[in-house]
């Protein structure tokens, strides 16, 4: 077996380039992350000056932050969620690393949108999963749905859903949600979902696939909502049976997240 080919992720060289170019006194105005303009809370930027201030911590993971996350879980989508099942991770994507490769053997395939994240199906084809990206136009309002996936074959092994959705901003209705929820589970395929854009919607609140699937895995992190794209810090929420494999991939790959 070859070692896979991926495309580079464009973004950030247009980003060395930007900040090249702003370092010679151009003016640039930065979109080549989606990443907000705004500092990251006060509260944050307060505690983490007093802990470097007065604790060394070194390698370590937060209880307190796990329980604060499933009590959001509980006030915010009415779903129970075990602190137990809540791995703080390296940003998003190291989530999804966790969640690919806790999930998948090489050879199996995972279905997605496109036009979709592109690290989505690049982080799939680097741990040798395979790719199925289904079209998705404006009579779906570019987001997936459970007939499309339904259609599909070979059946993929699971499924990656994100609502908002990278580049579209599409927010799933939730009757779609339950009906690719009901899909993965009638079929034994595992359910992804990328959840880091919750809280940035103008209309209604985007619904969590926990709330339809307490199975899924379901990837977040402080980046987006919270303005806290460079502080490396988000989590992942796994099923009960999946913890030791996920908590030990996180523990070998990237040892504890940004303390």
């Amino acid at each position: 077996m070859s070692v896979p080919a991926i495309d580079p992720f464009h973004a950030i060289a247009i980003s060395a380039l930007a900040h090249q170019l702003e370092s010679q006194g151009r003016s640039v105005i930065h979109l080549e992350f989606g990443q907000p303009s705004t500092p990251a809370p006060k509260a944050a930027i307060e505690r983490a000056h007093h802990v470097l201030d007065t604790d060394p911590m070194g390698y370590w993971e937060s209880e307190a932050l796990r329980q604060r996350i499933a009590a959001h879980y509980a006030q915010h989508y009415r779903v129970t969620v075990a602190p137990e099942r809540i791995i703080l991770t390296c940003g998003a994507s190291a989530a999804l690393v966790l969640a690919i490769s806790s999930s998948f053997v090489p050879g199996q395939s995972v279905a997605l949108a496109r036009p979709g994240y592109v690290a989505y199906r690049n982080t799939l084809r680097a741990l040798h999963v395979g790719v199925q990206e289904i079209p998705c136009g404006p009579e779906t309002r570019f987001g997936l749905t459970a007939q499309a996936i339904k259609a599909l074959d070979p059946a993929p092994a699971g499924v990656i859903v994100a609502s908002p959705a990278n580049p579209t901003g599409t927010i799933l209705e939730p009757d779609t949600l339950r009906d690719i929820a009901e899909l993965c589970n009638q079929r034994g395929m595992v359910l992804i979902s990328d959840e880091i854009y919750h809280g940035l919607s103008y209309d209604k609140p985007a619904r969590s696939m926990l709330e339809f699937a307490p199975e899924a895995l379901v990837v977040n992190s402080f980046s987006k909502y919270f303005s806290m794209a460079p502080w490396r810090l988000g989590w992942l929420v796994v099923p009960e049976h999946m913890v030791d494999a996920a908590r030990a991939r996180m523990g070998n790959l990237f040892l504890p997240p940004s303390a």
